[in-house]
This record gives C-alpha cells, sequence and structure tokens, in this order.
C-alpha cells in the first residue's frame, strides 16, 4: 500500500513539475497589447502594434512590425518590433504617419486632453 501511494506522488508530482518547465512564468504585470491596423508597401506589410504597460502607472506605447507578430500568454511578441515609441498621455493622437523609407512613425498630437477613444486615431496613413 505504501508503494501504490508513493508512485501516485511521484506520478502527480513529475507531471506538475514538467507543466511548470514548459511554460514560461508571465512577470506580475502582463501588457495588454493588440493590432489595431496594418499597411502594405512594396510587399512588406506592416502591422501597428498598441501596448499597455505597468499597473498603476501605465504606459501607452506603440509598435511597429513589419511582419505579422504573434504574442504568447505573457504578450511577449515572436519578433522584435521595428519600432517603437511611448505616447504622450496629456495630449491625444492626431495622425500616425508611416515612414517605410526609415522604418519609422510619426505621431502628430492635438493640443487637447486625450478622450476614451484613443485609438479610434491609431490607423497608419503614409505622410506626403
Amino acid at each position: 500500500m505504501k508503494i501504490l501511494l508513493v508512485l501516485i506522488s511521484m506520478v502527480g508530482l513529475l507531471s506538475c513539475s514538467n507543466e511548470s518547465v514548459e511554460r514560461e512564468q508571465c512577470p506580475i504585470t502582463i501588457d495588454s497589447v493588440s493590432i489595431v491596423d496594418s499597411m502594405e508597401i512594396k510587399s512588406i506589410t506592416y502591422y501597428l502594434v498598441y501596448r499597455i504597460s505597468g499597473w498603476s502607472d501605465k504606459t501607452e506605447i506603440l509598435e511597429l512590425y513589419d511582419a505579422e507578430p504573434i504574442f504568447d500568454h505573457c504578450a511577449n511578441s515572436n519578433k522584435d518590433p521595428i519600432f517603437g515609441d511611448s505616447l504622450s498621455l496629456s495630449h491625444q493622437v492626431k495622425h500616425v504617419y508611416l515612414n517605410a523609407k526609415e522604418r519609422t512613425l510619426d505621431i502628430e498630437y492635438m493640443d487637447v486632453q486625450p478622450s476614451n477613444s484613443i485609438t479610434s486615431n491609431f490607423k497608419l496613413e503614409l505622410k506626403k
């Protein structure tokens, strides 16, 4: 009977330890990420990602990828962004311009406080 109990306990411990090794431990706070827009230029599709990072002091970030990113359960991407910039929390975004030649974003702000629907202005545009 003791041998059976030991065997059952060992199987339980091994199954728990294998699961914890396979899954990455996330930080206490997990970023919120979403792909908000995309644009194809000369056979490259650029993806605009909106990231909210932090616990109480939140940081809002726009990231640019040159291929579709895939995010895991910890909000980590399978590839690095080609550009990223934190947003001003005191102004509302007016336009997000894609500079494909330099592979960057130009963010234009309005002189008004951000509204609740801030992501509505997160659309990639080409600057002319």
